[in-house]
């Protein structure tokens, strides 16, 4: 039975008891009635005590996962490396439409000026990690941001519970490690184009997922999970024992399936500026 159905159980039992008590005149009927009333109160209170301190916990670490996976991100598509701002990073991309971003939580303190910033900035992204998609959103229209409708979904993972996916039958893989970075190409068996593809970013012990992509021509077979697996094992290898992503909405149930838990969510928006091919944070 759930907590909250045990709660309810509780006092239904108290009361139960305690009409039992006054119909019989039972004073250990009533004395049964009082304890399991005073159980019940303290184990909601416990309950809720709990997830306070489990919310806490989790607000407390979402920043230093934004800061994270921005430093991988930003050393997998070789950029500057991320510059620390109240809330979060500032990253300089310097691409087309996108010359800088900031990528940040929702507090509200530091929310209200990044917003300002990012709209009187030319050529500038927001990224916005939070819990409350739509809380957020507001924001974006009264600084006059260009929301980008997509949501991501910011997840993470402990490599060593990583599912494992095999190649299918008719493929090959090539795995490169360059410094920090390694890459994952698979292809079919004598074909030259690349059938799928991707990179993860290790920095300390964090592996940053990255470019996740499979040829629609190759799709549905497996071969995203493949790709995936062996960067984890590379991952792992090369001393990372936690990783992190973007995912998008079609991707995201991917990397459930193999083991990725979803922190929270990721909403954009940009100054006014003309849009870029690559406008996605997602792997």
């Amino acid at each position: 039975m759930e907590a909250p159905g045990r709660i309810w159980f509780g006092y239904v039992a108290a009361v139960a008891l305690a009409l039992i008590g006054l119909y019989t005149r039972d004073p250990l009927a009533f004395g049964l009635a009082v304890a399991v009333l005073v159980a019940t109160v303290l184990g909601e209170w416990y309950r809720g005590r709990q997830a306070r301190i489990t919310a806490a916990a989790r607000d407390a670490d979402l920043p230093d996962l934004v800061v994270r996976w921005a430093r991988g991100w930003a050393y997998a598509r070789a950029f500057p490396r991320p510059v620390a701002v109240p809330g979060g990073v500032r990253v300089e991309v310097g691409e087309p439409g996108r010359r800088v971003e900031w990528v940040a939580t929702d507090h509200a303190d530091t929310l209200a000026d990044l917003v300002d910033t990012v709209s009187a900035t030319p050529e500038a992204w927001l990224s916005v990690v939070t819990e409350s998609p739509a809380g957020v959103r507001p924001w974006f229209v009264e600084a006059g941001l260009t929301d980008q409708a997509d949501e991501e979904a910011m997840m993470s993972i402990a490599l060593a519970d990583h599912a494992s996916r095999d190649l299918p039958e008719g493929y090959h893989a090539e795995t490169v490690r360059d410094g920090g970075l390694i890459k994952v190409t698979v292809r079919a068996a004598g074909a030259e184009e690349e059938a799928a593809s991707g990179q993860m970013a290790v920095i300390g012990s964090d592996a940053v997922a990255d470019r996740i992509k499979t040829d629609p021509a190759h799709r549905r077979r497996g071969l995203g999970g493949a790709v995936m697996s062996l960067l984890a094992a590379a991952a792992r290898e090369a001393g990372a024992d936690h990783g992190l992503l973007f995912a998008s909405e079609m991707g995201e149930p991917l990397y459930v399936a193999l083991g990725w838990r979803v922190e929270a969510r990721l909403v954009m928006a940009r100054s006014s500026a003309p849009q870029t091919s690559d406008e996605s944070r997602h792997a």
